[in-house]
């Protein structure tokens, strides 16, 4: 992963992005239940990161069910829309490589479709970083496009960017995720919603070890 390269691009799309995926979860029954479930499970008054947020749509559905919730994105861009879209809303600039967070800290972390611009050595360093930031206990709930596949893109919302997006195979995230610390708690696959790139999505919800 290209850091600046990634940051500059999501910088150049970050008000259209917002535009049409602030409201994404409204269509998503299943991408709703999973982090209603990953909600449920964590003490409600410790804290959650939202990791690469974006505009935050996630973060604000947790937040909306009561969780205190942190959003973190590498893009100033998507985090200015993010704290224009919530005011009061805690969202910072920073890396999932290098979180801004305490050894345990969290409760859990949310990981939605921030993976895919990884290399697979850096997935690894970001499982880690997980694993540090969680509590013993602590849950990981990870969602990506399921594949093997590589898309890069120079133009995104017709403004120029350059970005690589990786489809990732479920069983090596959990492998991955096993070297880190982490025990498998439940898989989910479901196909694309109607709109939606034709790829299948997986969604991970793994337990730091204590």
């Amino acid at each position: 992963m290209d850091s600046t390269s990634l940051r500059d691009s999501y910088d150049a799309v970050a008000d259209v992005y917002a535009q049409g995926f602030t409201a994404d979860l409204v269509s998503k029954p299943l991408d709703r239940a999973m982090l209603a479930a990953f909600a449920e499970q964590v003490p409600k008054e410790r804290l959650v990161a939202d990791v690469g947020c974006g505009p935050a749509q996630v973060a604000c559905f947790l937040a909306d069910l009561g969780v205190p919730v942190v959003g973190l994105d590498v893009s100033p861009g998507m985090v200015e829309v993010a704290q224009a879209r919530r005011p009061g809303l805690d969202v910072r600039v920073g890396s999932m490589l290098d979180m801004p967070l305490g050894d345990g800290e969290l409760a859990g972390v949310v990981a939605f479709y921030s993976l895919i611009h990884l290399q697979a050595e850096e997935r690894s360093l970001a499982y880690k970083e997980f694993a540090r930031v969680l509590q013993p206990g602590g849950f990981l709930l990870a969602a990506f496009h399921a594949g093997q596949e590589v898309r890069h893109l120079d133009s995104w919302f017709d403004r120029p960017v350059s970005l690589d997006f990786f489809a990732l195979r479920p069983e090596e995230v959990a492998t991955g995720l096993a070297a880190a610390g982490f025990a498998m708690q439940a898989t989910l696959m479901r196909g694309p919603y109607p709109g939606e790139a034709d790829t299948e999505r997986a969604y991970l919800l793994a337990r730091r070890v204590e």
